[in-house]
C-alpha cells in the first residue's frame, strides 16, 4: 500500500485505511495540523459509534538530509 512512497524516499505512516480483510483502522492523528474532512473524526457521516465512510489517509515524509 506505500510501496510507491518508500520507493520515493519517503517514511510513510498510515493514518486511517483498511486493511486486507476489510478492518478499518486508525491512529491517532492531530487534526489541527491538517484537517482531512473526510476522516472519522470530521466526515458527518462517521457519528454516534457508526463508521459510515472511510478513506485511505497517510502521512508521507522524506527525510531531512543535511
Amino acid at each position: 500500500m506505500t510501496g510507491v512512497f518508500e520507493t520515493a524516499g519517503f517514511e510513510v505512516d498510515l493514518l486511517e485505511y483498511c486493511d486486507e480483510a476489510g478492518r478499518f483502522h486508525d491512529h491517532g492523528w492531530d487534526v489541527t495540523t491538517g484537517p482531512i474532512y473526510r476522516s472519522l473524526l470530521l466526515d458527518h457521516r462517521n457519528r454516534d459509534g457508526k463508521l459510515g465512510f472511510v478513506s485511505l489517509i497517510l502521512d508521507a515524509r522524506r527525510p531531512f538530509e543535511p
